[in-house]
């Protein structure tokens, strides 16, 4: 029985990752068509005119992927130095 119960909780947490991954995989893809319209408008706008507006909208959208993206790698490394301190800790015992 435990181990029915032990398969189950595997591959229950094999759909949450699998899950996981696939949202994280569509939101990525979402934000780039966010930012390609973003940009694409931009050129647009300097096009018909409007270049001081078409100039911030390029340069918002880039600003922003570089915040997200800055943000994103400081939660990695975050998360890898507290697994490893987690590792340490464990191999120290």
């Amino acid at each position: 029985m435990a181990e029915r119960q032990s398969a189950h909780r595997e591959s229950i947490e094999a759909q949450v990752v699998a899950g996981n991954v696939a949202s994280q995989a569509r939101g990525s893809l979402y934000a780039f068509i966010i930012c390609l319209v973003t940009i694409i408008g931009g050129f647009v706008l300097i096009g018909m005119g409007k270049s001081v507006i078409g100039v911030s909208a390029i340069i918002g959208s880039l600003v922003t992927l570089a915040g997200v993206f800055i943000t994103s790698k400081r939660e990695q490394r975050k998360e890898r130095v507290e697994k490893q301190d987690t590792l340490l800790s464990r191999k120290a015992r």
